[in-house]
């Protein structure tokens, strides 16, 4: 392999390997030669700061992390997708009680022994927070059965025991174990 570039008039580099080709690919894209290592520092401790609070990460500052220390961007992105597997799984959430569950099982689900674990809390609590003001927490109905009542009743609430007498068969209290065992033959053995 040889090859010519030309950056400058004066300046010529022949490449003969592909050991210096990637030299010197590392060496043109590399921009921390551009960043001292006091602003690279800075970066990195405003980057930290912002996952320890939960808040997400601009594009910037993820591709620095991918660039420069991928074992942090790694981390990072990990937390930044945990945080918007909640957020959409509490878009939705048809219940106020389904979105409690949603987030309680999002905090209990992480490790003690997880090395991201403050990360991750604080990313999930930033969801929640943001959930509870936009006020999509607010216009849901507390359960799930309220909302399906509303409908059926024009809007009108009422007790589950009204609901049970307009229902022919009440899939809530139906498994396919219960269509087997009541179909089973019955034994009474005579003392």
């Amino acid at each position: 392999m040889n090859i010519s570039l030309n950056l400058k008039k004066e300046d010529t580099q022949k490449i003969t390997t592909e050991i210096e080709l990637a030299r010197y690919i590392m060496e043109r894209g590399n921009d921390t030669g551009k960043m001292s290592e006091a602003d690279r520092a800075k970066m990195e401790a405003r980057i930290n700061a912002k996952l320890q609070s939960g808040k997400k990460l601009s594009q910037e500052e993820m591709e620095y992390l991918r660039r420069y220390n991928p074992i942090m961007y790694a981390h990072a992105l990990r937390v930044q997708r945990m945080a918007e597997a909640v957020e959409e799984q509490l878009k939705h959430a048809k219940s106020k009680e389904e979105a409690d569950r949603i987030i309680t099982s999002a905090l209990n689900g992480i490790s003690k022994n997880d090395p991201d674990r403050e990360y991750i809390f604080a990313a999930v609590n930033r969801v929640v927070t943001e959930f509870h003001k936009s006020g999509a927490y607010d216009e849901l109905p507390n359960t799930i059965d309220e909302d399906d009542k509303k409908k059926k009743k024009g809007g009108e609430v009422f007790s589950a025991a009204e609901d049970d007498e307009d229902d022919e068969f009440d899939l809530k209290n139906w498994s396919p174990l219960t269509e087997v065992y009541d179909n089973m033959p019955t034994f009474s053995v005579e003392a």
